[in-house]
C-alpha cells in the first residue's frame, strides 16, 4: 500500500530542512561557537561531578567493606544493645558455619575495655582480638601498619622475666601515650570470671588511622592473648564475613540467618544474650547507605541546574537569531511555507546546537577525568592520614569513576533542556504575520 501523497512530500522535505537548519546555525559562527562552548562547559561540569560522586561512593563501599567491616556481620542482640561481654556465639557455631558456607571467608573477633598504662601515663582502651589468619582473608585491617612489624604472637620475655604477647595500637593512642614499636604496655581489666585480669604486652606495631575510635583507643591483639587476659573461652562476639560475590549480599544474609536459626534450635543459646543478628554493611554504616540512596538524585538535580543555566545562553542566541531573521521568516510564510515546518526548522537548529555541544562536552569531560588517572584528586599533601566521614576513615584522595550510563544520561538531559528552551523562539516564529514583518 502506497503512503498518501502528503506523507511522501513531508518525508522528502525533511532532509532539505535538516540541511537548512544545519547551515543556519553557522550563519553566525562566533555566536554559535560561544553557545556551544557554554553548553559544553556545563556538560563537562556535570560529567566531572557525576564521576566524582561515583568515585566517592565506590571508595566509601570499598573502605567500609574491605578495611574492617566486611560484607556481613553477626552478633548477639545483647551485644548490639549493650556490648555485653557475655553475649558470645559458641565456637561450635563457627565450625558449623564453615561447613555450611565453604566458599565464604569468615573471621571471628572479641572485644573488651581495659585500662592501659605505661611508666608515664594511663588511659582507657578498647581491646579488639582477632585471629590473624582468618582476619587476613576477610579484611585488610592487618595491612594498615604505619610503623613496626605486624606480629600478634608471643613476644620474648621482659627483662624481669615476665611472659609477654605482642599487640598493635592505634596511631593517636601511640601519640598520646608516647609509645613506639618495642615499647611495653600494661593492660588491666575485669575478666569474665570477675577477677582482675592484667598482663604485660609488647607494642609490635602502630596502625594507620583506620577508624576514628580505634585510632584513639584501639588495642589489637590475638584471640589467644585475649583469652588469657579475659578468661573468656566460651565463644566470640563478632563474626565477619567476606562474600565471594558481593552482589549476592541480600540472599547470603537470608541464608546465613536461616542457618543460624537452625543452629539455635539444635544448640540453644542462653536467653540473656538474645538471638544471633545478621546485618549487612549497609545496616552497619547507615550514613554511607543513605548517601548511596540519594547520590543519584543529587547528581541529577545538580546536572539539571547546571545545564539549565547554560541553556539560558542558547535561548538568548535563538531569540536573537529569530529576531534578526524576522523578515526572512515572513517571506517564507508568504510563499507558502507551513508554520509547522518553520517551527520544526527552529527546533532543529537548537537540536544541532545541543548535539554538537554534547559531543564536544562528552569528549572534554572524558579527557578531563582521564587526566586525573586512577588515583583521582590527591589530598595527601594536606591530609596525610586521610579524612573521616560518617565514622569511616578514607584515604587522602578522591577517585573519579565515570559510568557510561551517567555520560549518556547527562547528554540526553542536555538535549532535552535545549529543545525545551527552544520552544519560546520557535513559538514566536509561527506567530509572525507576513504582511507586518515584510513592511
Amino acid at each position: 500500500m502506497q503512503p498518501p501523497a502528503e506523507s511522501r512530500n513531508n518525508a522528502s522535505r525533511l532532509p532539505t530542512l535538516l540541511f537548512i537548519a544545519w547551515r543556519n546555525i553557522w550563519r553566525s559562527p562566533v555566536r554559535s561557537s560561544l553557545t556551544i562552548a557554554a553548553l559544553a562547559g556545563g556538560l563537562v561540569m556535570v560529567v566531572f561531578y557525576a564521576a566524582l560522586m561515583e568515585g566517592m561512593i565506590r571508595q566509601m563501599v570499598q573502605q567500609a567493606t574491605t578495611i574492617s567491616i566486611g560484607h556481613l556481620q553477626v552478633h548477639r542482640q545483647a551485644y548490639v544493645d549493650d556490648q555485653d561481654l557475655y553475649a558470645t556465639l559458641p565456637w561450635s557455631y563457627l565450625t558449623k558455619l564453615d561447613q555450611a558456607f565453604p566458599h565464604q571467608q569468615l573471621a571471628t573477633r572479641l572485644y573488651a575495655s581495659a585500662l592501659a598504662s605505661t611508666e608515664e601515663s594511663s588511659t582507657g582502651v578498647l581491646i579488639k582480638a582477632v585471629d590473624p589468619k582468618r582476619e587476613a582473608r576477610v579484611t585488610r585491617l592487618l595491612q594498615q601498619v604505619r610503623r613496626g612489624e605486624l606480629d600478634l604472637g608471643p613476644a620474648t620475655n621482659s627483662r624481669e622475666g615476665l611472659p609477654r604477647f605482642n599487640l598493635v595500637i592505634g596511631a593517636q593512642l601511640a601519640k598520646n601515650m608516647q609509645l613506639e614499636p618495642g615499647g611495653e604496655l600494661i593492660l588491666v581489666t575485669q575478666a569474665a570470671d570477675g577477677s582482675i585480669g592484667n598482663a604485660l604486652f609488647r607494642v609490635a606495631a602502630i596502625l594507620k588511622p583506620v577508624d576514628p575510635n580505634f585510632d584513639r583507643m584501639g588495642v589489637l591483639m590475638s584471640i589467644t592473648a585475649y583469652q588469657q587476659l579475659m578468661y573468656l573461652q566460651d565463644g566470640f562476639h563478632e563474626l565477619v564475613i567476606r562474600l565471594a560475590d558481593p552482589t549476592a549480599l541480600e540472599s547470603m544474609q537470608a541464608q546465613l540467618d536461616g542457618v543460624l536459626k537452625k543452629l539455635a534450635r539444635e544448640q540453644p543459646l542462653d536467653a540473656l544474650g538474645g538471638a544471633p543478628l545478621v546485618r549487612n554493611w549497609r545496616q552497619l554504616t547507615p550514613m554511607v547507605a543513605d548517601m548511596l540512596e540519594i547520590s543519584k538524585t543529587i547528581t541529577f538535580l545538580v546536572g539539571f541546574i547546571v545545564i539549565a543555566l547554560a541553556a539560558m545562553g542558547m535561548l538568548n542566541t535563538m531569540l536573537m537569531a529569530v529576531h534578526e531573521r524576522t523578515h526572512e521568516f515572513g517571506i517564507l510564510l508568504a510563499i507558502g511555507m507551513k508554520r509547522r515546518w518553520l517551527l520544526l526548522m527552529v527546533m532543529l537548529e537548537s537540536f544541532f546546537l545541543g548535539l554538537v555541544s554534547a559531543v564536544v562536552g562528552a569528549l572534554l569531560g572524558v579527557g578531563l577525568i582521564g587526566l586525573f588517572g586512577e588515583r583521582g584528586i590527591d589530598f595527601s599533601a594536606m591530609l596525610p592520614d586521610g579524612y573521616d566521614w560518617g565514622g569511616i576513615l578514607f584515604e587522602p584522595y578522591m577517585q573519579l569513576h565515570l559510568e557510561p550510563r551517567d555520560l549518556l544520561v547527562a547528554c540526553l538531559l542536555m538535549l532535552a533542556i535545549t529543545l525545551f528552551a527552544s520552544l519560546l523562539p520557535a513559538w514566536r516564529t509561527i506567530r509572525l504575520k507576513p504582511a507586518e514583518v515584510m513592511r
